[in-house]
C-alpha cells in the first residue's frame, strides 16, 4: 500500500496530528494526515487531495522529506512523507478522525502513533 503523508507545520512551528477513529485499524492512535494513492496518482497530487479531504486545508508549499517502508503483520506500507509549510484554511476533522490537534515537535513522543508513523518523528 502506498500512502501520501503530510507533516503540516503552522506559523508557530507546531505540527498537525489527527486521531484515528476507534473502529478502524490502529484505532485511537495519532497520525500525520494523509491517505492512499489512487491508481496512477503521483504522491504529491495524492497529498494535496488527501489533506483537503481529511482536514480541509489547501496545501500551498510542500517539500519531500522521505519515504518510509514498514511491514505490518497483514500489510506492507510505503509512506511518501512531505513537509507542508504553507496552507490555506482551518483544520477540521472531515472524515472519520475522532480528534485533531496542533503539537510542538518536542511533544510528539507523548502521542501513540502507528509504527510506520513513528519512523517519521526522529526526522523532524
Amino acid at each position: 500500500m502506498r500512502v501520501a503523508v503530510a507533516v503540516i507545520f503552522d506559523a508557530e512551528g507546531r505540527i498537525l496530528l489527527t486521531q484515528r477513529a476507534a473502529h478502524i485499524d490502529h484505532g485511537g492512535r495519532w497520525e500525520f494526515p494523509g491517505g492512499k494513492l489512487e491508481a496512477g496518482e503521483q504522491p504529491s497530487a495524492a497529498l494535496k487531495r488527501e489533506v483537503l479531504e481529511e482536514v480541509g486545508l489547501k496545501v500551498l508549499d510542500m517539500a519531500f522529506l522521505t519515504d518510509v517502508v514498514h511491514d505490518y503483520a497483514t500489510k506492507n506500507v510505503t509512506l511518501h512523507v512531505w513537509c507542508v509549510t504553507r496552507f490555506e484554511g482551518t483544520a477540521t476533522c472531515r472524515e472519520s478522525q475522532s480528534n485533531l490537534r496542533w503539537v510542538r515537535v518536542d511533544d510528539l513522543n507523548q502521542y501513540d502513533f502507528p509504527e510506520a508513523n513513528q519512523k517519521i518523528i526522529p526526522l523532524l
